[in-house]
């Protein structure tokens, strides 16, 4: 089996197509994790997270607590992002699918007829 893209469908693809015993060849033409991971869903909600946190503050005094102040600096808030990123990146990672028997390759795939 053939897997192009090693994003969210392509890991999971991969991993069913190696604990299946199959033979299983899986191609990322940039990072293992595909979008998913490096520039969308991960990174946006530990954003998400910051301003959440962020929004609620604003909101203390109405539950009773006074002079509440944050002070953040967003540099750190974007180092957590990474921090985040970090954390899940071995899930998806080489090794990891190496490991599992599925064969890595970076490049781009076509599908010709």
């Amino acid at each position: 089996m053939v897997v192009i893209g090693a994003g969210s469908a392509g890991l999971v693809t991969s991993y069913i197509g190696a604990a299946t015993k199959g033979k299983v060849a899986l191609i990322e033409k940039h990072k293992m994790g595909g979008d998913c991971l490096n520039t969308g869903c991960v990174p946006s909600k530990a954003l998400i997270r910051s301003a959440k946190f962020m929004a609620d503050v604003k909101k203390c005094r109405s539950l009773g607590f006074k002079n509440v102040q944050v002070d953040f600096e967003f540099s750190d808030v974007m180092e957590r992002v990474q921090r985040v990123i970090k954390t899940i990146e071995p899930h998806d990672s080489v090794e990891r699918y190496s490991k599992l028997g599925v064969e890595c390759h970076t490049g781009e795939a076509r599908i010709k007829s």
